[in-house]
């Protein structure tokens, strides 16, 4: 984080050597944003699937539609996402949109989440609302700018104890057992209200 404050944005290190020779983190970064400002299109998501016969997982999906596509593509898996809200901040929450997904094409591929998990009990959240893996990164990541290996070794620490916690609260004894059951929602209140 010091340093940080002290030389400005780190470089995307992966991108340096394309970027030309000496170039800076801005220049880097520059680069970085031309290489992505081109949408991608189902087009090419289509030509990847051709090109690529091994398993193919697409991020950023966040409408049921859109998942429907994925899998008549011919994907194994989508990641329900929007990218930490980085790139569109009035975007929905991926915890929001993940039901419809898993309605939509959650028994004939795996859906997975990523985004606004930052305690335990969000990822037994989504794992209740059908999501098979659960992604987090800025829990992490904060550990990492406060004690580097041992900070986000704390965080992670942190929070499979919350997970170990909420499990033991909800009377779930593995993560196989998670589902909707676990949690009130409306349509279920009414159901049991009218006796079904």
């Amino acid at each position: 984080m010091m340093h940080w404050l002290q030389h400005g944005s780190p470089y995307f290190d992966n991108w340096v050597r394309y970027a030309g020779p000496a170039a800076s983190a801005e220049k880097v970064a520059d680069f970085v944003a031309y290489q992505l400002k081109s949408p991608m299109t189902w087009e090419h998501v289509e030509r990847y699937r051709e090109l690529w016969k091994g398993n193919f997982v697409l991020k950023g999906i966040m409408h049921p539609d859109d998942a429907i596509r994925a899998h008549s593509l011919g994907l194994d898996g989508i990641i329900v996402s929007n990218h930490g809200a980085r790139q569109l901040d009035k975007a929905p929450s991926p915890l929001e949109v993940l039901p419809a997904i898993c309605d939509a094409v959650g028994d004939k591929m795996t859906v997975m989440i990523d985004g606004g998990i930052r305690r335990g009990l969000d990822a037994i959240i989504a794992l209740c609302m059908g999501a098979k893996f659960v992604f987090q990164g800025r829990p992490t990541l904060y550990g990492v700018t406060t004690g580097g290996v041992a900070g986000a070794a704390k965080a992670l620490a942190i929070f499979h104890r919350e997970i170990d916690i909420s499990m033991a609260q909800i009377g779930a004894t593995k993560i196989a057992d998670l589902g909707l059951h676990f949690l009130m929602w409306k349509q279920e209140k009414d159901l049991r209200r009218n006796g079904r």
